[in-house]
This record gives C-alpha cells, structure tokens and sequence, in this order.
C-alpha cells in the first residue's frame, strides 16, 4: 500500500522517445460512464435514460453525485452474490502518454493496477489506495497499445471504490486514442491477478546472480560440508575411544582373583644331640 501522495506507476520498459519535431499534448477526460471503459460485471443503475427506475445486481452501480465531475460515480463495494460473485473490474485500452485515475474523497478501497502491452509483452502493476490522490501512471510509449486493469482488492473490512472520471493525456496530432474494446461490455470479464513482467534484452543475456555470488555460495557449502564431517567424525572417534575404556574397565572387574601358588618349603633338618665319646683318659676316670 502506497503512502504517498501521488501515486505513480513508471513503466521503464515502455518509454520510447518519439522522432521528429516535440508536438503539444492534450488532456482528454472520460467521464465514469463513457462507452470506452470495460465495467466487470457490466455496471447499471442510474443511467441518463433509465432515471434510475431499472433494478440493479451488478456489484457496479452507477449513483448520483453532487461533487462528481458530471454528476455520477460507478462505484462498488466488492463482489456480491447477485453478480455471481465476480471481482469488481475496469479495463481501459488506450494510446496515450500518461493516465490520472480520479477518485471520489469517500473512496478507501485497496486496488490492483496493471498496466500492459502486447508487443512486446510488458506488464506493471501495482498496489494503491483510492483514498490518495492523484493516481498517475506515467511514461508511457503513445505508439503502442497499453491496456489498464483495475481489479477490485478485497479485504476483511468493507471499503468503496469510487471511479470519477479518467483521462488520457496525448500528443496533438494523436488521432486515434481510443481503441474499440474486443470483449463486450455485457460479457463478465474473468478475474486478473496483475503481474510484473520484464522482457529480457536480446543483446546481452539475462542477469541473475554475479559470478562473485555464486563462488560464494559453493564456498560456503563447500565449507559447511567439511565442518559437519570433520564434528561427525570426531564425534564417532570420541564415543568409539569412550566405549573402548568403559569395555576396559569392565572386562578387568570380571576376572577371577589370581590363585597364589603355595610352594611347599623343604623340611628343616632336625637336630638331636648325639652322646659324646668319651676320651680313653675320661674312660679311665670313670672306672676310677
């Protein structure tokens, strides 16, 4: 959602600038009613011939205004079951510099805008609230057809779209400004969701991401990959080295008790006392 007070939509693509000598430009303002703008479901209501007798279930409704520039607004407050639940649309082609969308004060819904061409194929879109003023779209290339898309954005609180009046700003020999819609203004257009599309140059190929980028990018991954095996690795060296000690430990716990050989020591000699010989002089004393 835009937050400024003009809102513009610069097609870059689509600027072109015209040879020859610069002519003056022209403003040309369509009314809410007039015939070159694509309702979506068809709007009805007040109309000049109808005076506002003929019933109306389109989700665009054409109502009075004392501040409109001619008197009336189409305006739509989102899709209702008795158009068949189709989103509020406006579809506008045109050849023209520039384009203001005018709103009424009270309007504060949420639109999506695209602006487009067919040849080549460049569409711009962008998101505004009707509430600021002006809507500008501006840059755009007067010799090719650019079509408008007005889609309705829904939203969980209930908002207004107020379409005043459009105009076109042209050069002065632009004779053919307006182009006849291909799709009946009675047909029920489908919904859009606009898009940005930007055709790709055909001298140089296209840009995505710098070659600096992407060697950054391998790098990176080529590192990450690195640091995750060298932790996986030290991780599965780790618990292998702990499950070998606590294995360890447990296996020594689980051995018997050494048996202690008792070797038998020799029998010490006993020692008895002999009676001592008696010497012939002692032998002699005796038999004194």
């Amino acid at each position: 959602m835009r937050s400024l007070p003009v809102v513009v939509l610069e097609l870059l693509c689509l600027l072109a600038l015209l040879p020859g000598v610069a002519h003056a430009v022209v403003n040309i303002t369509l009314q809410d009613t007039a015939s070159q703008i694509i309702y979506s479901p068809p709007a009805c209501g007040l109309t000049l011939s109808s005076a506002g007798t003929e019933s109306c279930n389109s989700s665009w409704r054409i109502v009075t205004s004392a501040n409109a520039s001619d008197g009336t607004l189409t305006t739509t407050s989102g899709p209702n079951n008795s158009s068949g639940g189709f989103i509020p649309q406006l579809f506008l082609s045109v050849r023209a510099l520039a384009l203001n969308i005018k709103t009424s004060p009270r309007s504060t819904a949420v639109v999506n805008i695209s602006v487009s061409t067919s040849n080549p194929v460049v569409s711009v879109s962008a998101q505004v609230n009707t509430s600021i003023q002006p809507i500008l779209i501006i840059g755009l290339a007067e010799d090719r057809l650019t079509t408008l898309a007005l889609t309705f954005d829904q939203s969980n609180v209930s908002t207004v779209l107020d379409i005043d009046s459009i105009t076109l700003t042209v050069s002065d020999n632009n004779t053919t400004p307006f182009v006849s819609p291909s799709v009946p203004a009675s047909t029920a257009l489908p919904s859009i969701t606009p898009s940005v599309v930007v055709p790709l140059p055909t001298s140089s190929p296209s840009r995505g991401q710098s070659s600096g980028d992407i060697a950054a990018e391998v790098l990176g991954a080529i590192l990450g990959a690195i640091l995750l095996t060298a932790g996986a690795t030290f991780a599965i060296l780790f618990l292998r080295k702990r499950r070998r000690k606590a294995q360890g430990v447990q296996w020594q716990s689980e051995l018997p008790a050494p048996a202690v050989a008792m070797t038998p020591q020799p029998a010490r000699p006993r020692r008895t006392r002999r009676a001592r010989e008696r010497t012939p002089a002692e032998e002699v004393g005796i038999a004194r």
